[in-house]
């Protein structure tokens, strides 16, 4: 058999293409198979009767020797070639330092600190996969058992393998070969092993993640998003410690969604030479289709392979008692050091890691930083946006300077979809979208965003509602700059209750509101958010306050009593939870940072406590005369044709809100549409005497005066 591979290069034809330092390495276990199989060979295996029991090769001489002694069949046939290949293992050996120290199955038995044994095992089991010539002894070593690479036949290759106990040291499922699913191990019908795809493909050079993980975790080298220059300070001082610690460490990273964890994560890997692998810890565990957090396993093996820092974010997922929680949390006990882990750090300090914490809590960022992280965004991508706009972005959107590079990035592709420069325009787009928050069934975004002109209130109201909205526009001077926030304890949220006679315009105003402020309008539907369930309506709400806050939006909830409803005397265990609900929402509502605004219809029945958090409460009064023929005037669409009509006498005659006028104005239309004619004066008397009636408030007949 030839010991040599093509001119040029260090392996055979099955290495064709493969790097040469890996053919090199490949190319010597081949040798040493091949040199096993010759030792067969010249020992007498395979020329006899191969029904004669003494056709059995033995390992043990002296058994092999008894044996052979009433065995018909030759030895030693092969010991010129056997000297051939000890020759050019002798060879291949001599050359090893100068081409084996880079290949990738060195590398891979560095990075993931393999033993020996196991480092040996990682050679075998890679010839084993890209090379066919080695692939071929090693079936033909088999015998008639199925093809594959059995621990008996690897023991006769490799000498390091020949040791029970080390062997099964190196395939315990806790060693790192095991852990991190880069050998499987069969049993039947004897104990063999196989190399993992994904790490086939890494030693032959493909650097993408695998799949599933491709689909949840990145690989990256920097993220440009600025970073507050105390934490960037701190950053460094940890990562010091972190290269000096003899122990394995943890770093958590704590703030609000887009408040900058995963650049901090990315500084932190810079600081130690290392790129970053991150992915989010909830989304790891929803992509599991393994028992106890395999993917999260995968993940840490996938870091230590590419010398990457791991970064998990969203790692309250791991706060729970299932047996993938538990899982995970044992993979992240055994995992690589450091281990950085980002979120809002509740239930946090209470994970069993069995490692010590290093902490960095991100700021709140105020007005200057917002303005400086708008800044360095818009230079990272090379957009030239006024100084003014910056602050006007920043004192409008209370958004992290994580989110504000997400915002930019995202400004700047649309921009370059439509060969345009980014500008303010493009920016509040890439806002907005970035507003239109998940809420599932617990909410739906109201699209039609009304104007001031289109309202008819009292002078008072209006000023109320104007009022609102330079509170939002300038909070950012109110709390910050002129002290506020830290003299009064007043948070970032501003809030308000509308209520009055339903139709009266609490919704609308509403929708005036966002509008004026640029914001995405969201109604939480609260018969999706309330549950009969102890603690899940506490739950559902969390969710909506952590994605409004999120997205800057603004939470509207409609007939707020239903669930904003007075506290009462304890009689049974339904009014202590009714309680505790309300208590949670009181909470929240002084923590969110957004626009919410509540409507009623009864005033009244919303806790006192409630109404003192609010900071505006505005009453809505039915519409007098003058105010309703203006009601029916704007309501009524021009293409109607109508600007003449009685509006006075329509509002004299029908004493009802703007909603009710709405109906009946839509009614005259149905009517008008029935006959299959245009509509008339007629057809609005008519509607508003039927929604009159279904009002409670019949007219003995339908008169016009």
């Amino acid at each position: 058999m030839s010991a040599t591979g093509p001119a040029g290069g260090p392996g055979g034809p099955g290495l064709t293409g493969v790097a040469d330092e890996l053919a090199a390495d490949l190319a010597l276990v081949r040798l040493r198979a091949e040199a096993a199989f010759l030792a067969r060979l010249n020992a007498g295996s395979g020329f006899a009767d191969p029904r004669a029991p003494t056709q059995i090769h033995l390992l043990d001489p002296a058994a092999s020797t008894r044996l052979g002694r009433a065995a018909a069949r030759p030895s030693d046939t092969h010991r010129r070639q056997a000297a051939e290949v000890a020759a050019a293992i002798a060879a291949a050996e001599a050359a090893r330092p100068a081409t084996g120290d880079g290949s990738r199955l060195a590398v891979a038995a560095t990075r993931l600190g393999l033993t020996p044994v196991e480092a040996a095992l990682l050679r075998l089991a890679a010839a084993y996969a890209i090379d066919r010539d080695t692939r071929e002894l090693v079936h033909a070593m088999a015998g008639r058992r199925r093809p594959a690479l059995y621990l008996d036949v690897a023991a006769e290759i490799l000498p390091a393998l020949a040791a029970p106990p080390a062997v099964a040291a190196a395939l315990h499922p806790r060693g790192a070969l095991r852990e991190g699913e880069w050998l499987g191990v069969g049993d039947e019908p004897a104990p063999a092993v196989a190399l993992a795809r994904r790490l086939i493909d890494w030693l032959l050079g493909d650097d993408r993640l695998p799949p599933p993980l491709d689909d949840v975790a990145a690989l990256g080298l920097a993220d440009p998003v600025w970073i507050p220059p105390a934490v960037a300070d701190e950053v460094a001082a940890i990562a010091a410690r972190v290269a000096a610690a003899a122990e394995p460490v943890a770093i958590l990273i704590q703030g609000a969604r887009g408040s900058g964890r995963r650049a901090v994560a990315h500084a932190l890997a810079a600081r130690l030479g290392h790129a970053l692998l991150g992915a989010d810890l909830g989304e790891l565990l929803a992509a599991d289709g393994k028992p106890r957090g395999a993917l999260v396993r995968v993940f840490l093996a996938e870091a230590r392979l590419r010398a990457a820092v791991p970064y998990l974010g969203g790692v309250e997922a791991l706060v729970g008692e299932r047996e993938v929680e538990r899982g995970a949390i044992a993979a992240l006990r055994r995992g690589p050091s450091p281990l950085v882990l980002g979120g809002s750090g509740r239930g946090v300090a209470t994970l069993p890691l069995g490692r010590p914490f290093h902490l960095v809590r991100m700021p709140r960022a105020d007005l200057d930083d917002r303005a400086r992280a708008w800044q360095a965004s818009l230079a990272a991508v090379g957009a030239a946006v006024p100084a003014g706009a910056t602050v006007e972005l920043a004192g409008r959107y209370v958004l992290g300077p994580g989110a504000i590079a997400e915002v930019t990035r995202e400004a700047s592709g649309f921009a370059a979809a439509r060969g345009a420069a980014v500008d303010r325009d493009t920016l509040e787009e890439a806002v907005t979208r970035r507003l239109s928050i998940q809420l599932g069934a617990f909410g739906s975004v109201l699209t039609r965003k009304a104007r001031f002109d289109e309202m008819v209130l009292p002078s008072d109201v209006v000023l109320a509602l104007r009022d609102m909205i330079a509170m939002v526009g300038g909070r950012a001077q109110i709390l910050e700059r002129w002290g506020y926030q830290r003299h009064l304890g007043i948070s970032r949220g501003v809030s308000a209750l509308f209520s009055g006679e339903p139709g009266t315009g609490k919704t609308m105003a509403a929708s005036v509101i966002a509008s004026e402020l640029g914001l995405e309008l969201i109604r939480i539907d609260l018969s999706q958010a309330v549950s009969k369930w102890v603690g899940e309506t506490e739950k559902n709400l969390g969710r909506i306050f952590d994605e409004a806050q999120d997205a800057a939006a603004m939470l509207l909830f409609d007939e707020a009593d239903a669930l904003f409803g007075k506290r009462t005397d304890v009689k049974s265990a339904q009014d202590r939870y009714a309680n505790l609900e309300v208590n949670y929402i009181l909470q929240r509502m002084e923590t969110f940072d957004g626009v919410s605004v509540l409507t009623t219809n009864l005033e009244s029945s919303i806790d006192q406590a409630l109404q003192r958090r609010l900071n505006f409460r505005v009453r809505f009064p039915e519409p007098e005369v003058e105010e309703r023929a203006l009601l029916w005037r704007k309501l009524l669409p021009p293409e109607t044709a109508l600007a003449d009509a009685p509006f006075e006498r329509l509002a004299e005659r029908f004493e009802m809100t703007g909603g009710y006028i709405k109906n009946a104005i839509v009614r005259a239309a149905v009517i008008a549409a029935r006959e299959g004619r245009g509509l008339t004066v007629d057809d609005l008397w008519t509607g508003a005497h039927n929604e009159y009636a279904e009002m409670g408030k019949v007219l003995s007949s339908l008169t016009r005066t």
